[in-house]
């Protein structure tokens, strides 16, 4: 069983426009719930993973230390409160209708400690299948795993927030890290 505690997905969301400068860049962090089924080679291995949309926080002061330069700036309650609103609002991960958003293995290739992923992901009702290499990390009866991708959000139907006349916006993608850390049942 996946660790909700000790697991979590950070989205990493970057300004552009003409006029980006008066933005902010985001880090985004998720909970991640679901199932790790850990087999003797990365092909008899797979995941089912769900992050509740309702978890995301923005702009965890710790996290944007973590995430290095990018994010020194700090950004006050207000803009971290209104950004977290439009981004669970209907015009972007419309969160009343779609509180879930999924990640399911389909095919794991190469060895068991560094497995290419192929996973399909389901977000606002889209599914699309992404390709992406992970890091597996085994000691005891605990499982980590660490894996990096790319998502675009018009692939999943999303029109990037914008303001300003498109003056102001975010970044079609978005840079995705997950680390999931999973326990025997």
């Amino acid at each position: 069983m996946v660790d909700p505690q000790a697991s979590e997905i950070r989205v990493l969301v970057y300004r552009s426009g003409p006029l980006g400068r008066f933005g902010h860049d985001h880090v985004i962090v998720g909970r991640v719930q679901g199932e790790v089924r850990a087999g003797e080679s990365a092909a008899a291995s797979g995941f089912r993973l769900e992050i509740p949309v309702a978890s995301f926080e923005v702009d965890p002061p710790a996290a944007r230390a973590e995430e290095g330069p990018d994010f020194a700036e700090p950004v006050s309650a207000q803009a971290r409160a209104g950004t977290r609103e439009n981004m669970l609002g209907s015009a972007v991960l419309d969160a009343a209708r779609y509180p879930l958003i999924r990640i399911e293995s389909i095919a794991l290739a190469g060895p068991r400690w560094g497995p290419t992923v192929t996973a399909r992901v389901t977000l606002r009702g889209v599914t699309r299948e992404l390709r992406f290499p992970a890091a597996v990390f085994q000691s005891g009866n605990a499982l980590t795993v660490i894996a990096a991708f790319r998502l675009t959000q018009s692939d999943f139907g999303i029109v990037p927030y914008s303001i300003l006349g498109g003056g102001l916006r975010v970044r079609d993608v978005l840079e995705v890290r997950i680390r999931i850390v999973a326990h025997r049942a």
